[in-house]
């Protein structure tokens, strides 16, 4: 009798988590015939459509948590397949920072590194008309391209199968996440991984978007996987420079990952010099156009716009940016020598609370795209942050900036007061209350 109310329950779940991904699908397929082209999808149908297809997660997460019941892996990986899909078949929303891919990816097949020379160079030059629109796109010409070396093969291999088109980059940038969601798989519970593998966020930005953070990311899980054996040191380090060399957020776990292994560290270095040497290991792991973002940028960065609102014109950017940097890095390295001090039995994975180090990141720096989120979804997936999903629903009002806005009187990149407010206030209403349920909960012996 029991077996029997299990075995109904069971498939009780299962339907409502395959009817939860057809309608997810649903609006997928809306999303991919509405975005044909720049500006066919606008910033309140990407908001609607990204808050319905979050609350579906939601709620097959939370049927599936309240009978303690995981979520069937199958149907969880069918409908991330087709959810992936969907998106190779979409035009990037509210972005165009994939014009510059297509243009280094072009830059290190033809000309042989795309560092040192920023696009505007060529506004004289002969260029193919496919190339002369997509250089005509380009945001920022006159600035370097900012992207590593991992990145730049990621982009030259999506040339070669079909040169100056988005889809070979989509589909490639696909197949990483839907690798990322089978390494999750191996190191959380299903019902956890059905948030990433689901999550509208991580469909937009990486497969439609074409952001490629996500390698990054996979090559950050792959290492933690490998981690396990002791016969892969070797492997783990290759796959953290591979890690790096797509963006350099990565280093913020790389001293948690490789420890005090030096068979790790030495194939660290060994792969950070031989991914880059083509292009010249200065330009490609300092290229031009980083440091001049990196001095420059501010975006969506609510330390920053409290810090103007409060001291105005009396605190430099450049004074609030060390004094944060600072910050920053002495909370990472005293927590860096408590990780290490657990020894050497420690299972990396389950105690990094990677989640918290990318935050205080984000938070310091003075750009805080949606896409950079997907640094630390993972460990809010290996170690469940209520607050980490809540915020990967509420950054999308990031777009709700000058440029996707009309008549604000806002300057392209920047945002009101109150729409700060709407985007970062819930995850902090999620952490408050989830403190305060602790905290009343009977079970608690304080």
């Amino acid at each position: 009798m029991i077996k029997t109310i299990q075995l109904n329950s069971k498939s009780n779940l299962n339907l409502q988590t395959t009817i939860a991904g057809i309608l997810s699908c649903v609006v997928y397929i809306y999303i991919a015939l509405h975005s044909r082209s720049y500006g066919d999808f606008n910033l309140s149908q990407l908001l609607c459509t990204s808050f319905a297809c979050a609350v579906i997660s939601f709620w097959v997460w939370y049927i599936h948590d309240r009978q303690n019941q995981d979520v069937n892996v199958q149907i969880l990986i069918i409908f991330a397949v087709l959810f992936r899909l969907i998106g190779v078949f979409s035009f990037p929303i509210l972005e165009d920072d994939f014009y510059r891919y297509l243009w280094d990816a072009q830059m290190t097949v033809e000309q042989g590194s795309p560092y040192g020379i920023p696009p505007s160079s060529f506004f004289d030059a002969q260029v193919s008309d496919q190339f002369e629109v997509i250089l005509d796109a380009i945001n920022y010409p006159f600035v370097e391209t900012i992207y590593g070396p991992t990145t730049q093969w990621l982009f030259a291999l999506a040339y070669l199968i079909s040169p100056g088109e988005l889809w070979p980059l989509q589909l490639l940038i696909g197949l990483s996440d839907l690798l990322v969601v089978l390494l999750l798989l191996k190191l959380a519970k299903p019902t956890a991984v059905l948030l990433y593998a689901w999550s509208p966020l991580v469909i937009k930005e990486f497969v439609i978007t074409t952001h490629p953070d996500v390698l990054g990311v996979m090559f950050i899980l792959l290492a933690l996987v490998l981690l396990s054996n002791k016969k892969y040191l070797t492997s783990v380090g290759i796959c953290m420079a591979l890690a790096c060399g797509v963006k350099i957020f990565a280093i913020m776990v790389l001293p948690f990952i490789l420890r005090f292994e030096w068979k790790a560290w030495l194939a660290f270095i060994i792969t950070a010099i031989l991914i880059a040497l083509p292009f010249g290991l200065r330009d490609a792991w300092l290229p031009g156009g980083l440091s001049a973002m990196s001095s420059d940028w501010l975006f969506n960065a609510p330390i920053y716009f409290l810090a103007e609102l409060i001291a105005g014109s009396w605190l430099s950017l450049s004074a609030l940016k060390f004094t944060l940097i600072g910050i920053l890095g002495a909370a990472s390295a005293t927590y860096l020598l408590r990780f290490l001090m657990k020894g050497p039995d420690t299972i990396v994975h389950k105690e990094l609370r990677g989640d918290l180090l990318y935050l205080g990141l984000f938070l310091c720096a003075p750009a805080f795209n949606a896409w950079y989120l997907i640094w630390l979804l993972p460990f809010a997936v290996i170690r469940p942050s209520v607050w980490a999903w809540v915020l990967s629903i509420s950054i999308m009002f990031s777009y709700a900036s000058g440029i996707n806005l009309n008549n604000t009187g806002l300057e392209a990149y920047q945002h009101s007061g109150w729409m700060l407010s709407i985007e970062f206030m819930p995850p902090v209403i999620a952490i408050i209350l989830i403190s305060l349920s602790k905290r009343l909960s009977p079970n608690n012996e304080n």
